[in-house]
């Protein structure tokens, strides 16, 4: 409920809500509270009783002890109410609870009446208990004017019958009778006035907090959204998608002002409320406030019309809230939101500005980082190209000394030769199988041909020189630390993952084969790294990755990174059953495991959102977004759980 509906709530004096829904929504709040409000209302109520027996006995002293002890049982009764509410959490019946005890003491006030002359202190008993009517949480205005005039005129018509009053005597009774009544009424229509503030603030409170929380949430999942995306208004489109769980809007457009000039026109329209624009949607005087102020601007605009003997008549016709964006000090683009329910809110305009800040952070980020890509995988090349080269030369060497190699006697028998060579061997001596000297600058042993036969060369001159042979147990080694490596895990970039899940993902709707995706954060990560640092955060991530990796199918699945604390998992041939019960089994060993850090052991759980290809999905992206969905739903549920987005 917006902080507006409380300003427009004061300014009137209709005692009801214009929405029908929040007048529902008033009611079950009142009767959620009825429970603790009726405890107070017969507390109140036994007070009343017993100060009216003090009044009858030991004050008064009247002729018969009946009223006496009728207000006392009465005022146990509202005791026992009180108990009985406490003990009950049920609010069944409120009405009933409060209003028989009530009765009760406006039967014990005529008997008094009846039993004994009247007095004036009887009519003060009435007009204190229409008061107490007045004041009751369960009746609302018109039914307390109801049951409050019924009380006065029962009590009035008993005096007039037992009580033997008449003329002065009885004109002072109804004139104060009606007095009590109009207090009454007063009391009723300011404490449900009260009451429905109560309601309206709470509801903005709440409102407020749940606004605060999804922009926090926004906030986080706008890294795992946005990141990789390299174009601007595919950058925006996305944007668009987290700003609307913060801030409601009936339509949108936008612009890139870059090369547009000062009457710029939209390159996106979404909502009938812009679609029929005839004027110019950014003046040159709202770029430049925008520009200068670095905030968003919300506005109200009205229609005009002919109105009584053709006088101009401007009626409401939506609100608005222009959103800047800025690339470093540079006003690149707006998104302009309109909506008819209710202005755009304070909160509505900073909460735009960060998203939209957050977002082209992420973006500068995308793009420094696709550059440093590039220039590593140029880098790649040239050394790919450097070290063909090498091998390209090692291989023409090896050939050059098979050929000038003698026969060796007893051919076919293995043999190992260890000796000193006459001359030390030059670089480009050397054959592939040779373990060269530490000092050897050409040495790269990973891209090494590892060859196991022994075989001598003659040089200068023919003189022989005998070279040493890689032993057996050190080329298994280095074999099995080859094939180690090649078992490593390998978590792709966001870019890199994407660009292979969309290949994958067209290869299924082709051929009509499921296909799922999970996206997984790993929750509480960023208070370990913030608490005992990013070794320690390393850790845990890569303790769950490694764990992922030893479940899937390496040469199938792809693992790439999502957001600074999460991963994806691309599941081909896997439908949607099948993945949810991969990620609950994953769930449940981050739930159980702790991983050691430098500072110790720490754990950690996940959340997983799970979306798999369907018919509406239509492309890549959009099952990505089902899945990102799913993990919203997980994290607003508490975490450490997996939701699947159908």
């Amino acid at each position: 409920m917006p902080v507006q509906q409380i300003d427009s709530y004061k300014k009137t004096m209709s005692m009801s809500f214009d929405n029908d829904k929040t007048e529902q929504d008033y009611h079950d709040f009142q009767h959620n509270r009825g429970r603790s409000s009726s405890m107070y209302a017969l507390a109140i109520l036994a007070v009343i009783n017993f100060i009216f027996a003090f009044l009858e006995h030991w004050i008064l002293g009247v002729k018969t002890s009946i009223p006496l002890y009728g207000y006392l049982v009465v005022g146990l009764i509202s005791l026992g109410g009180v108990l009985f509410s406490w003990l009950n959490t049920s609010n069944q019946l409120l009405q009933v609870r409060v209003l028989v005890p009530g009765a009760l003491t406006l039967l014990v006030l005529i008997t008094a009446v009846s039993l004994q002359d009247y007095r004036i202190y009887h009519a003060a008993e009435m007009a204190l208990l229409a008061i107490w009517i007045g004041s009751l949480n369960v009746l609302s205005l018109r039914l307390c004017a109801m049951v409050a005039m019924g009380a006065l005129v029962v009590f009035s018509g008993s005096a007039y019958l037992f009580g033997g009053i008449s003329g002065l005597k009885l004109q002072g009774l109804l004139a104060l009778m009606l007095a009590a009544l109009a207090m009454t009424l007063y009391v009723s229509y300011i404490l449900e006035r009260l009451r429905r503030m109560l309601f309206l603030s709470n509801s903005a409170f709440k409102d407020m907090s749940s606004r605060q929380e999804n922009w926090a949430f926004a906030l986080i999942d706008l890294d795992a959204a946005l990141n990789g995306i390299r174009d601007f208004r595919a950058l925006i489109m996305r944007m668009m998608e987290n700003l609307q769980s913060v801030i409601e809007y009936d339509s949108y457009v936008l612009t890139a002002l870059e090369g547009k000039g000062p009457k710029p026109e939209a390159d996106e329209v979404d909502g009938e409320l812009f679609a029929n624009e005839d004027g110019t949607l950014w003046t040159e005087e709202l770029l430049s406030k925008l520009s200068q102020t670095r905030q968003s601007a919300a506005s109200t605009e009205y229609e005009s019309s002919k109105g009584f003997l053709g006088r101009d008549k401007q009626s409401l016709s939506y609100f608005r809230l222009d959103i800047p964006v800025f690339n470093d000090s540079s006003l690149i683009g707006v998104i302009s939101l309109r909506r008819r329910s209710e202005p755009f809110d304070d909160l509505d305009m900073t909460a735009s500005v960060s998203i939209t800040s957050q977002a082209m952070l992420i973006f500068n980020r995308t793009k420094q980082n696709s550059l440093q890509v590039s220039k590593g995988i140029q880098q790649a090349k040239q050394q790919a190209a450097k070290q063909a080269a090498k091998e390209v030369a090692k291989q023409a060497a090896k050939q050059a000394a098979v050929q000038s190699m003698p026969a060796v006697a007893n051919a076919g028998a293995e043999q190992t030769v260890t000796t000193q060579t006459t001359q030390p061997m030059q670089p480009e001596e050397q054959v592939a199988g040779a373990v060269p000297a530490s000092n050897s600058p050409d040495y790269v042993d990973d891209d090494m041909d590892i060859t196991d036969y022994t075989h001598a060369k003659q040089a200068n001159g023919g003189a022989q020189e005998d070279i040493t042979v890689v032993p057996k147990e050190m080329l298994k080694k280095i074999q099995d630390d080859t094939q180690s490596a090649r078992k490593s895990i390998t978590l792709l970039s966001r870019e890199n993952a994407d660009q292979i899940a969309v290949d994958r993902y067209r290869t299924a709707a082709v051929e009509g084969e499921p296909l799922s995706v999970l996206l997984v954060e790993v929750d509480g990560l960023s208070s370990i790294r913030e608490k005992d640092g990013d070794k320690a955060a390393y850790r845990v991530f890569a303790g769950i990755v490694k764990y992922v990796f030893s479940k899937v199918d390496r040469e199938s699945d792809v693992l790439g990174r999502y957001g600074q604390n999460g991963f994806s998992v691309l599941l081909p041939r896997v439908d949607m059953n099948a993945a949810e019960k991969f990620a609950e089994s994953i769930r449940e060993y981050a739930d159980g495991a702790s991983f050691k850090t430098p500072v110790g052991q720490r754990r950690a759980t996940l959340s997983i959102g799970v979306a798999a290809i369907t018919d509406e999905t239509g492309n890549y992206d959009s099952m990505v977004k089902r899945a990102d969905m799913a993990l919203f739903v997980a994290k607003k549920n508490g975490r450490n759980c997996v939701k699947v987005r159908l």
